[in-house]
Order: structure tokens, then sequence, then C-alpha cells
């Protein structure tokens, strides 16, 4: 069966750009909104605490295994929609929970686990096809993943505006849909592209484990896991308890909804216009600056700022959080072996976004208890380990780089 046609021939980047907001579409209304649906199904606090976490910390396990699975197409689309329509349905089943009383909890806790781990594996293998296909076709690959981001703040407004005229249940209804758009779009948009990475590995000759192995002893690659990792989990403390200091401080919620969306637009105006910066910068300090602008944003949270020091620190977003992404986007192109970027890009995600963020958010518990507001400047000490790391591979940029070579995009900088 043919791609898809339309009257007006869509372009890969924006191919590419439907389905970021097909996928964030989804996103945006999992994340925010799923502990609201499992309430209202009688899950208690702690046991919604635990179906969150638990696909997180998973993802050290199916990060890489997913990972490896993927790499055994040819097509680029065939996992993803494959993925994402395995999601759809798992998704779709948890509305029977309601069947089975003594059972919910395991019921929602392994269905959410196939489900979210289903729909996380198809973001990294987006990034990578999109990067690769960025670099063949000489399109800015950061304007797809904005309208992603674009596609989740919007979900996040429409869906609140939805909860006021329908039940809790549209929550799962607009997941299940999006999750099956996500699918056809896969299937439709995406069309025959190849792999390019594919011909440089004999994939018969070489076993999963072997191809773990190979990552797993490439030094760039585990430097940057770590950098990019303890810059990322530097923000669970954020995510998790951030309103509530807001509120405990006199904040009103009108208030810490404003903070919250300068965060999320700075990211996505970040994603939109900041292809200039990357390409003078570059991706390794870019990385640097990303640490410098996480330590200093979490150390001066730490100090608890007068309301109007907030709004600059939370347009800092852009820096703490998406520069350490698309920086980590590149680097992971320019330091894994031909191949691999694929692989890499899902074990990076899983590990970065996945395991460390989920550890982070476990730890944040125990450090508001102790340290309060204080405990900011517990995470400007993890991102400080994060550029402490970048600091280094920038240092040893040149002999990185010279053990698995690549060809930077042109006008790329060091």
């Amino acid at each position: 069966m043919p791609p898809l046609t339309t009257p007006l021939t869509l372009s890969t980047p924006r191919r590419q750009a439907v389905f970021y907001a097909l996928l964030y579409a989804g996103t945006g209304a999992s994340l925010p909104f799923m502990p609201l649906w499992l309430k209202t199904h009688g899950m208690s606090a702690g046991q919604i605490g635990i179906i969150l976490a638990v696909p997180l910390l998973l993802r050290a396990l199916s990060g890489p295994i997913s990972g490896l699975w993927a790499d055994s197409f040819r097509l680029y689309r065939t996992p993803l929609v494959v993925l994402a329509l395995s999601g759809a349905c798992f998704y779709a089943l948890m509305s029977l929970g309601t069947l089975v009383p003594p059972m919910r909890f395991a019921a929602y806790l392994v269905l959410f686990t196939l489900g979210y781990t289903c729909m996380a594996s198809v973001s990294p293998l987006i990034d990578a096809m999109t990067l690769q296909l960025s670099r063949r076709e000489h399109f800015t690959y950061a304007i797809p993943r904005a309208v992603g981001s674009s596609a989740f703040i919007l979900t996040n407004i429409v869906l609140g505006y939805v909860l006021l005229i329908l039940p809790p249940d549209s929550i799962l209804v607009w997941i299940v849909v999006a999750a099956t758009l996500t699918a056809i779009g896969g299937r439709y948009l995406l069309g025959d592209q190849v792999r390019p990475d594919i011909h440089h590995v004999d994939t018969p000759r070489q076993t999963g484990w072997q191809r773990l192995r190979v990552l797993m002893r490439d030094e760039g690659f585990l430097w940057l896991m770590i950098a990019v990792g303890c810059l990322q989990a530097s923000h669970s403390f954020y995510y998790a308890f951030s309103t509530i200091i807001w509120k405990e401080r006199g904040l009103s919620s009108g208030t810490c909804g404003y903070l919250w969306a300068v965060g999320v637009v700075a990211e996505v105006a970040f994603m939109w216009l900041g292809e200039g910066i990357r390409r003078q910068v570059g991706p390794w300090r870019m990385l640097v600056l990303a640490g410098l602008f996480a330590v200093m944003r979490w150390g001066i949270m730490a100090m608890s700022p007068p309301l109007w020091v907030l709004y600059p620190l939370q347009a800092l977003h852009a820096l703490s959080f998406a520069a350490t992404y698309l920086a980590g986007l590149e680097l992971i192109h320019r330091l894994t072996p031909k191949g691999y970027e694929g692989l890499a890009q899902t074990m990076n995600a899983a590990y970065a976004s996945g395991v460390m963020m989920g550890i982070g958010t476990l730890a944040s518990g125990a450090i508001y208890q102790v340290f309060a507001a204080r405990g900011y400047g517990v995470m400007a000490g993890v991102a400080g380990i994060g550029l402490l790391s970048a600091l280094w591979m920038y240092s040893q940029r040149d002999r990185l780089m010279a053990i698995n070579p690549t060809v930077p995009a042109p006008g790329d900088a060091g």
C-alpha cells in the first residue's frame, strides 16, 4: 500500500512535524492528566505514584530492548507503527479495569507500563530518524520537534477545557485516539524511508548483546550519558515539587500556571529559533552552557527568590532542558559508531529521561522533606556533575571524535 497522498505534497520536514504533533498530542494528555484518570478509578496517591514511576525505572531494560528490536527493521516507520498501535491497545484495555475491581491496581500497573513503554519508545526512534533525514535533506531537525512541543502545550489547554464539560474518562479516550492516529500517521505519512545507517551494520552477524557491548564500551557515549543524564535528572525536583513550593510561598494557582507556561514557551521558542545558536556555538559548547545555566538556575531557586526573579529563571528552561536535549541528539550522532545511532538514541532516552529521571523523582520526596525549597540546591549539585562531565568531554572532543569519526553538519562549530 503506497503512502498517503494529499492535494498538497508534504515535504519531509512537514511529514515529520505532523507525526511529532500526533505523538505529543497523546503525551500531552497522559503526562498531566493520567493521574486524574487513575484517581477517579479508585487509585490512591501511593498507588498512582507507583504506577507512574515503574515504567520510568523499567526503561533501563525496555530502552535497550526496544532499540535492538527496532534495529532489525529496514524501514524507519515499521517499528514506529507497531509500537504506536500496541500502545493504543494497551491503553484501551485500561478501560476494562472496572470489570475486575480486586485486580484493578495490578491491571492498571501492567497495562500503563506497557502502554507508556510503547509510546515512550517511539520518541527516540523518531528523533533518530528526523536527525538522519535532516542531514540527508538539509533541513533543521529541531523545527519538527518544536511542532511536537507545541502540540503538547495545545493538548494541555484543550483537554483542560474538555474536562470542564466531559468526564475524566475522556482522558483515556483522547490518549487511545492519539496513539491510533500516531500509528496511522507512521504508516502513511512517513513513507518508505530506508534507514541510511542500516548499510553500515552486518546485522545477521551481530547479536543484540554484542551491539549493546559496542556502545557500552564507547567512551564518548558513556560520558555523554552521564552528562545528559545528570542535567536532565536535575529537573526532577522541579517537576515534582515546584508548584507545591510556590503555593506554600503564597503564590496563587494562576501565578503557578503562568510560571510553568513561561518555561514551556521558552523551550518551544528555543526549538524553533535556536538552530542559528546551535550552529554558531556547536553542540559541545552548548552542552557546557546548558550545564552552567542549570547549576545557576537551581542554585538561585534554592534561595527562594522573589516572584520577579522566578520568571527569568523559568525562561532558563530553554537552556537547562532544551539546549541539553538538542546537544545530546547531535553529540550522539557524532560520537557513536555508524549504524548504532538509533540504538544509541533509544538508550540515551531510556537512561536520561527514564531511569535517571525516575531515580531523581523518587529521591525528590525525601529531599523535599529534609530541605524543602533548599532541595533545589541538591539539584544544582546533580547538574554540577553533568557540567563537569560536559567540560571534560569538551576538553577531549578531538580524541573522542577520532574514535568514531563523523562528518559535522555544514556550518557547525566545535
